[in-house]
C-alpha cells in the first residue's frame, strides 16, 4: 500500500513542481512558427536635365530688382531689371525614368550663385526654388515615365555688371 501512496495524485504533481524548480522550468513543449519573407525590387530611378533655367537677356538699371521664371516659363520682373527679346529664358526640366507608378520627392538648396564668365568675382544669387509638383513630391505614370519643371528668382543688383552668369543647382530626388 504504501507503494501505491507514492503515486497518488498530489505526490506525483510535487515531483513535477520539484523537478520543474530544478531543471529552470524547462518542462515547456517547445513550439514553431513560420515567418514569410519577401522583396519587392523596382527599376533604378533614372535622371536627366532636359533644360536648364534660363533667365534669358537682361538688362540691368542703377536699381536693383528680380527677374522671375514659373515653372510654367512664365518670366516677370521687378526693380529696375528690364526684360529683353532676344533671349525670353525658359523654366528647368527633368525627365525620369523608373518602375511605374513610382512615388518621389524633390528638393533643392535655399540658393545658388550664379557667377560671372571669365572671373572679376561678379555674382547674383538664384532663390526661391520651386517646381510645378504639388509640395515638390510626384509618382512616375503607369509607364514609369515623369518630369517636372523648375523656376526661381534671380535677383539682379543695382548696376550689376554686364556679363554672361552661371551656376548648378543640385536637385535631389528621392523615391519614396
Amino acid at each position: 500500500m504504501g507503494f501505491q501512496n507514492a503515486r497518488s495524485p498530489a505526490r506525483l504533481a510535487w515531483l513535477g513542481v520539484a523537478l520543474a524548480a530544478l531543471s529552470g522550468g524547462a518542462l515547456a513543449d517547445s513550439v514553431t512558427a513560420d515567418v514569410s519573407a519577401s522583396a519587392t525590387l523596382v527599376r533604378t530611378l533614372a535622371v536627366t536635365s532636359t533644360s536648364g533655367l534660363s533667365f534669358g537677356t537682361l538688362a540691368p538699371s542703377g536699381t536693383a530688382g528680380t527677374v522671375v521664371i514659373a515653372p510654367d516659363g512664365a518670366r516677370s520682373a521687378t526693380g529696375g531689371v528690364a526684360l529683353l527679346t532676344a533671349n525670353v529664358g525658359s523654366a528647368g526640366a527633368v525627365n525620369l525614368v523608373g518602375s511605374a507608378a513610382l512615388a518621389y520627392s524633390v528638393t533643392m538648396p535655399t540658393s545658388v550663385t550664379l557667377a560671372s564668365a571669365g572671373g572679376g568675382g561678379q555674382t547674383m544669387t538664384l532663390s526661391s526654388l520651386t517646381t510645378n509638383l504639388t509640395g515638390s513630391a510626384g509618382a512616375l505614370g503607369g509607364t514609369g515615365n515623369g518630369s517636372f519643371n523648375i523656376g526661381g528668382t534671380l535677383a539682379v543688383g543695382a548696376n550689376q555688371a554686364v556679363a554672361s552668369y552661371s551656376g548648378i543647382v543640385p536637385v535631389t530626388i528621392s523615391w519614396n
